[in-house]
């Protein structure tokens, strides 16, 4: 795998006029899990990072798997980046490029049908794609390559000659910020512009644009979109609804993917 330069990366050019775009966060967005989770996990069964650190996580894993709690989920993901920092610079770099192969190749397909489908639809409606993750460059650079998108910011992590520095740029927060660098740089225009998340993070990217949308939203994001109603979907089985806000309540409706 190539080493990626930065953690924003694009396949296209500069526009010379004002493309719309569309913004997708991936993890629990596009790709139905996370594809840091995925690596992680990849590499302590390699035995690129050590055995001991899931078994750090089991009680929180547990509670997220049992949904003990509204906070369990984020406490799990909180503890395992917590660790996988800790030990970044103890990471040799070719071992993590192939845990992120193997990850690609085996889970790039696992991803959500509405989100998939509004993809591929904004590409032949002429969008400029973005992905901006909280995942590191080197998975999120394949994966957004795989569905066509212009533009990826991940996380990025410095490197040595053989390891990891430990230096970290953080990606997952702040996304609004990363988008008006794109918008930028791009020479992209806000009218008709979309974005779509699933968490609190992406609140301030989904702020900035005319369609924002709430996909299997969380709790505060989910009270965010109703405040200021925006489009809401929800993905569950093969089934695909949109909720609706009228006179003030959100009300199911069927939907298409696209």
């Amino acid at each position: 795998m190539k080493q990626p330069t930065n953690r924003s990366t694009s396949k296209a050019p500069a526009t010379t006029s004002s493309m719309r775009f569309a913004a997708f966060d991936i993890d629990g967005t596009l790709f139905r899990s996370g594809l840091y989770r995925e690596v992680f996990f990849e590499l302590i069964r390699m035995g690129a990072l050590p055995k001991h650190l899931h078994e750090q996580l089991a009680e929180k894993e547990t509670a997220w798997q049992k949904r003990a709690h509204g906070r369990a989920f984020g406490e799990f993901e909180q503890s395992m980046a917590e660790l996988f920092d800790e030990h970044v610079p103890n990471l040799k770099i070719a071992d993590f490029e192939q845990a992120a192969e193997r990850v690609i190749k085996e889970h790039k397909d696992n991803v959500y049908v509405y989100t998939r489908e509004l993809v591929k639809q904004l590409n032949d409606d002429g969008y400029f794609l973005i992905a901006i993750s909280g995942s590191q460059t080197e998975l999120l650079e394949p994966f957004a390559q795989h569905y066509g998108f212009d533009h990826w910011v991940g996380q990025h992590y410095e490197r040595g000659k053989e390891y990891f520095t430990g230096h970290i740029r953080k990606t997952h927060q702040g996304k609004d910020k990363f988008l008006k660098e794109v918008i930028k740089d791009k020479n992209l225009a806000l009218k008709d512009s979309v974005a779509v998340g699933d968490s609190n993070g992406d609140v301030d990217m989904l702020s900035m644009v005319e369609r924002p949308i709430a996909f299997n939203p969380e709790e505060r994001l989910f009270n965010t979109a109703n405040k200021h109603g925006w489009e809401v979907v929800i993905e569950r089985k093969n089934i695909i609804y949109e909720m609706r806000q009228i006179d003030g309540e959100y009300r199911l409706h069927q939907a298409t993917p696209h």
